[in-house]
């Protein structure tokens, strides 16, 4: 049953919100950091942020109760690979354009459709698979890879996307066994676990002058608290078929924010290739909606 408007409304209100100004200022803080901090400490950060705001969305309700499983196993897995997307996002992204990595990370549901046949035994007819070849002629128009190849930083974000499409595949073996509540908290319990192990080895205090290391911390753990506080609230109001197509939307605040702080605009290529993964994704969308019903 579709939601009612008001629903709709307040969703489409939430999913923009995250990725018109949250997703785009914690992207941001992650370049802006990466060049001078370690790794661990950023994750550490970002998953701290997001387990205060877990809690503070699912406690009332739920308790210890968000804290049980019945599937352990993949919802370590799942979370075990968002940290490795993670390493490889934050450490790819500081010699990347903002909006060219933000383009990378459109590839991953992508990815979902190939991995799925195997891992969740999806029947993927001709429709996708020409949208799955689309992507990938859009993923090319925007790298186009000369005689010196692909950079090792674009890979590793392609790495990043890859690990976050096996987690999304994980987090669909889940979706109708497990309590949303459980699963949105176990998704960063292998990053602040890990990285509050290792965290004093390497921790690094930022100058008590650089204003700019504080609002970038700020932002990664404030903020991206809020970016998963509002995507919550967005799938509370309406169904997730509804509200990925608006998770696109990030491109734009990503460019905004790759132009006022570091001087990046895409070229009109990038544009293109961005604009054939994007309508590539949204027909997969539409296609696994249709194919849901």
């Amino acid at each position: 049953m579709f939601p009612p408007a008001r629903s709709i409304v307040w969703a489409i209100g939430f999913v923009l919100l995250s990725t018109l100004i949250f997703g785009p200022l914690v992207q941001t803080g992650n370049k802006l950091l990466a060049v001078a901090f370690p790794i661990v400490q950023l994750i550490w950060v970002r998953s701290f942020g997001h387990m205060v705001w877990m809690l503070i969305l699912f406690w009332p309700t739920n308790g210890w109760a968000m804290f049980k499983t019945r599937h352990p196993a993949i919802q370590l897995g799942r979370s075990a690979l968002l940290l490795l997307s993670s390493i490889c996002w934050i450490s790819g992204i500081p010699d990347v354009p903002l909006a060219l990595a933000g383009i990378i990370g459109f590839t991953a549901p992508i990815m979902v459709v190939i991995l799925s046949i195997p891992m969740l035994g999806e029947r993927v007819g001709p429709h996708r698979w020409g949208a799955v070849a689309a992507g990938f002629i859009g993923a090319l128009v925007v790298l186009r890879p000369n005689e010196s190849g692909i950079s090792f930083d674009i890979w590793l974000l392609f790495g990043a996307s890859l690990a976050f499409a096996l987690y999304q595949i994980l987090t669909r073996m889940l979706s109708e066994e497990e309590n949303p509540a459980t699963t949105q908290t176990y998704t960063v319990i292998i990053q602040l676990i890990a990285t509050s192990l290792l965290l004093p080895f390497v921790f690094k205090l930022p100058e008590a002058s650089d204003n700019v290391a504080w609002i970038a911390f700020a932002a990664i753990g404030v903020f991206g608290g809020f970016r998963h506080f509002f995507v919550v609230k967005a799938l509370e109001h309406a169904p997730a078929s509804f509200v990925s197509p608006f998770f696109y939307t990030e491109l734009i605040g990503v460019t905004l924010m790759g132009l006022l702080v570091f001087g990046n605009f895409p070229d009109a290529w990038t544009w293109l290739g961005a604009a054939i993964i994007m309508a590539s994704g949204l027909y997969i969308t539409h296609r696994e909606t249709i194919g849901a019903r």
